[in-house]
């Protein structure tokens, strides 16, 4: 992108117009006398070429004589030659002299500053011209020495010697007057100059602290943007772990006072401090990660060391056998390929293997909430049988009284014969009663045991599942914040893309301010040259 670096000045009329397109002399109207060259200068002004008619009237405005140029006369051959040189060979030397000092003007005329260049480059330059001028001497042209030559030899110069050497000497003393004042006024832009640069030297250190106390604020406002991007991470964590409270329970819990000042643990940083919890519970899952990744390090060493005993044998075995030649080299190609065919035929084997699993995963999943209600179901099943197993042995507790009572009341009316017989037949209904409870105990242990084998089991898959949820809660995590920073990134090209059409529409406008301005010089350079073609002619 292009740097314009437009000159900062306050007392410039045009600051939105480029420096050195406007000149001066195309604004300001055109005085009557050619404008007096700088110092110690050899370039007369740019604006229009030096004649006699010129030199006339800045003497005559200078020392308050009128002169009276003599009407054009017949002459005799000899007069009109030397008339035509005093007539015509100033208008020759003035048109030679236009045509040959228009590039000189273009020279002499200040360059563009370019994009590329700085203030600092420009006003070394502007010195270093400055100093260019200094060095030489200054020699204020008039008119030509064939002109003057012709003025000498001409009929209309010989009663005027007097009144001209009058006139070079008045103008003399006016340039000695106009370089002294040029010398005072030279100091006082030095001096201008000096105290620019201090207060430029100045205004560039209050910058350089302004930009520095700036730069600070942006490092401290980047800190506590990611102390608030870690707090709530932590916060997303520990809302992601923990479902949030409901109103009921928002209602029971009384941790801190609604009115009052609040607890200085609270409000104090040494006694508050959730991102160095956060930190040890991300340390000791990292030290749990770096151990398993080290037992699995060090398995993968001695794999890979069986692997080099194997290869190192291959090759003994291939220098034992020989070298092997093109034939056995294209069987063990074709067999590479087939390999290859085979590893392809087992990798997609591999991913229909891991679509089944996860088609399983979700009927396990199915079947372990089956197989959670069954277990529920089961225990109250279970409580049921306890507790009716317990009523059944307080009802023999209850008929063991009730014998014993009836074996006393019938001791004497009951016969020895009738009570064994009794006896016998409640004593085969106990038994019957004692192994049917005992087989019914025996078939509801084992289904109790066989619960329990599917129920650890299922924990078994449970905690695997569990694993694998969180892997992928962390992989998605991590995505989420990768996408988070590409949304960031496109904000931020956004914006700079913004800036960058603001800057191009500002340049658009200055170039069309730059354009208008030059094709008014353009235009109006024609019309100088029209009328000083005119004044010629």
């Amino acid at each position: 992108m292009l740097r314009f670096s437009f000159r900062r000045e306050k007392d410039k009329e045009f600051k939105h117009i480029a420096h050195g397109l406007i000149p001066a002399a195309s604004i300001a109207p055109k005085p009557a006398v050619p404008r007096t060259p700088p110092p110690r200068s050899p370039n007369p002004s740019p604006e229009r070429p030096r004649s006699a008619l010129a030199a006339a009237i800045l003497s005559s405005s200078l020392t308050g004589q009128t002169w009276a140029i003599p009407p054009a006369r017949l002459m005799s051959l000899s007069e009109s030659g030397q008339s035509e040189s005093f007539t015509s060979e100033p208008n020759i030397s003035t048109a030679l002299y236009t045509r040959d000092r228009w590039s000189e003007d273009l020279v002499s005329r200040p360059r563009l500053s370019s994009p590329d260049q700085s203030e600092g480059e420009l006003e070394d330059k502007e010195q270093e011209v400055v100093d260019e001028e200094d060095g030489e001497d200054h020699v204020y042209h008039t008119l030509d020495r064939r002109q003057n030559s012709s003025l000498t030899e001409s009929v209309y110069a010989l009663p005027l010697k007097a009144k001209v050497r009058n006139c070079r000497k008045s103008l003399y003393y006016v340039h000695e007057g106009f370089s002294v004042d040029w010398k005072v006024c030279r100091s006082n832009s030095r001096s201008k100059t000096d105290v620019n640069e201090a207060e430029r030297k100045s205004s560039q250190a209050e910058l350089q602290n302004l930009r520095q106390h700036a730069q600070e604020l942006v490092d401290e406002n980047d800190a506590l943007k990611l102390t608030v991007h870690r707090l709530n991470v932590e916060l997303s964590h520990y809302q992601a772990r923990f479902r949030p409270l409901s109103k009921e329970e928002h209602s029971k819990v009384s941790g801190l006072l609604n009115t009052g000042s609040p607890p200085p643990w609270l409000v104090d940083m040494k006694y508050l401090s959730p991102l160095l919890l956060a930190y040890e519970d991300r340390m000791n899952e990292k030290d749990a990660i770096l151990q398993t990744t080290e037992e699995n390090m060090k398995k993968l060493h001695v794999q890979l060391e069986e692997v080099i005993k194997e290869n190192e044998k291959l090759h003994d075995e291939i220098t034992k056998t020989g070298a092997v030649n093109q034939k056995d080299c294209h069987q063990i190609q074709q067999q590479a390929v087939l390999v290859l065919q085979e590893n392809q035929v087992l990798i997609n084997q591999l991913e229909a293997q891991h679509a089944e699993a996860k088609a399983t995963h979700s009927r396990h999943n199915t079947e372990v909430a089956k197989v959670s209600k069954k277990l529920m179901l089961l225990e109250v099943e279970n409580q049921r049988l306890e507790g009716d197993l317990e009523e059944s042995r307080r009802e023999v507790q209850k008929n063991k009284k009730e014998l014993q009572v009836l074996q006393a009341r019938l001791k004497d009316a009951v016969t020895w014969d009738e009570h064994c017989s009794i006896a016998g037949k409640l004593r085969r209904q106990l038994e019957q009663h004692e192994s049917r409870s005992k087989g019914e105990t025996d078939k509801l242990l084992l289904r109790v045991s066989n619960l329990q084998e599917e129920n650890r089991i299922l924990a078994l898959d449970k905690a695997q599942l569990t694993a694998k949820t969180r892997a992928m809660e962390a992989e998605l995590e991590l995505s989420r914040q990768a996408n988070r920073k590409a949304e960031r990134r496109m904000s931020m090209l956004k914006q700079q893309k913004e800036e960058c059409v603001l800057k191009e529409e500002k340049t658009r406008h200055y170039l069309g301010a730059v354009i208008s301005v030059a094709e008014h010089i353009s235009q109006e350079r024609d019309r100088l040259l029209h009328m000083v073609l005119l004044m010629l002619l």
